[in-house]
């Protein structure tokens, strides 16, 4: 395929010139000077019209138009394919492992294994790398736990990298596809991969308007490798109940993943979860702090303590009306909560445990953590609902009185539903009449 052609006398037609030349006998470097052979080019070209080249390769669909998702491949455009496939591959294994660039780039052929867990219930994908902070130069052999998706990611690099790999006498999968790749290797260069992949996206299925990756302030946002490791410990820190949230936010088939990020990991992903949770205790915090300020007043059994916490930050902001009550300031104030603070579904549990019904006597001690499977979210003493979590309330007394349009209900079923339902409706009373 030659990287020289000339536009048809057709509009949007393009000839391979070199093609035709080879094809016709004439020299290519004389061609364009052979009036009579142009002119017969140009008739040609208007009497028959042209077919677009490339190769004859089958294209899939894309599912929400039908259509085939891109034109006909040619030498040109599968490379460049082939070096958005491989950066879209390391995406996906630098943001679901949590795993620094340097513990990505060490991965070698053969670095995925599947295994059993302990009790034989879950198979478990891991990834063998290497991790370097903190470890010199010579680094330290270590095991990720992940995914399915991951274990696809790396499978589809591992066949990239292969036919070059010989050639380029590298035993790596995320060798760059570039020619220059011998000048270029590193974090800087995968970052402007990964930018030019968004440059991609933006241009094959996004517009100037509505780009596929969203403007952030009126640019387009820069990519860099830390965020994928950043952005998945908040999610996970956040959203809420850690482990719960990554299979609610990522409908992963197995909790296994987080279990790997919250323990296996050597290379300190889980000081990076746990420093995110703590500042989205502090954000959730201020929440709590400004709804309060609108006179929206929780309920539950802890409702009484926080709300007179809330309410003494705010005598104490108002003692100095010459400065300026800024979020830093009430998170500094209400630093006491925040870290026992554990944002939930049906409450939020301002965590002591000394008197959690969570717990058992025994496990009440000074570094216990919440069962949040154990809740009692309307007699713990740490329990606080606010507004936030009324429509998970709401469903829940709406999904009693469902069952109880059952008449093969059994007395006692009957009663204990009623029961329940009276209680969630005294419970969220307070928060309906905020409401209305």
């Amino acid at each position: 395929m030659s990287t020289l052609s000339q536009s048809s006398p057709l509009d949007g037609d393009v000839l391979n010139m070199r093609l035709i030349a080879l094809q016709s006998g004439i020299e290519y470097r004389n061609m364009r000077q052979d009036e009579v052979a142009m002119r017969l080019l140009h008739d040609a070209v208007e009497e028959l019209g042209c077919e677009r080249g490339g190769m004859d390769t089958v294209i899939s669909c894309d599912p929400d138009t039908g259509r085939p998702w891109r034109e006909r491949f040619d030498a040109f455009s599968l490379v460049r394919e082939e070096r958005h496939l491989q950066t879209a591959a390391y995406v996906v294994c630098a943001y679901l492992t949590g795993m620094r660039d340097s513990e990505v780039q060490a991965m070698r052929p053969g670095c995925l294994s599947r295994k059993r867990s302990a009790d034989g219930l879950l198979e478990r994908v891991a990834i063998r790398s290497m991790t370097y902070k903190g470890r010199g130069t010579r680094g330290e052999a270590e095991e990720w736990i992940t995914i399915e998706p991951v274990a696809e990611a790396v499978a589809v690099a591992e066949r990239l990298a292969e036919r070059h790999r010989e050639r380029r006498g590298e035993d790596g999968i995320w060798f760059m596809l570039d020619r220059d790749a011998a000048r270029e290797k590193g974090l800087p260069h995968i970052v402007r991969r990964i930018n030019l992949l968004r440059d991609h996206l933006d241009e094959r299925y996004g517009s100037e308007e509505e780009p596929a990756i969203p403007y952030v302030d009126g640019q387009s946002w820069a990519f860099n490798t830390r965020q994928l490791r950043r952005t998945v410990a908040w999610y996970i820190a956040n959203r809420p109940f850690g482990v719960i949230a990554g299979k609610i936010q990522y409908k992963h088939a197995s909790v296994a993943m987080f279990d790997g990020y919250a323990g296996a990991s050597a290379s300190g992903f889980r000081q990076e979860v746990e420093q995110e949770h703590a500042l989205g205790q502090l954000d959730d915090i201020v929440e709590h702090y400004e709804a309060c300020q609108r006179g929206e007043r929780p309920t539950g059994p802890a409702a009484h303590r926080i709300a007179a916490e809330m309410e003494r930050v705010a005598e104490e902001v108002g003692r100095f009306p010459g400065l300026v009550a800024d979020s830093s300031r009430i998170k500094a104030m209400l630093g006491h909560l925040a870290r026992t603070l554990h944002v939930g579904y049906l409450n939020d549990c301002f965590f002591e445990p000394a008197t959690a019904l969570c717990l058992a006597q025994p496990q009440k001690t000074k570094n216990a953590t919440p069962a949040l499977s154990n809740c009692a979210p309307d007699r713990c003493p740490n329990s606080c609902i606010t507004a936030r979590h009324l429509p998970a309330w709401e469903a829940s007394i709406a999904e009693a009185d469902e069952l109880l349009k059952n008449k093969r209900l059994s007395p006692l079923q009957r009663e204990a539903l009623q029961r329940d339902n009276v209680r969630k409706r005294t419970l969220i009373a307070p928060l309906k009449e905020q409401g209305t």
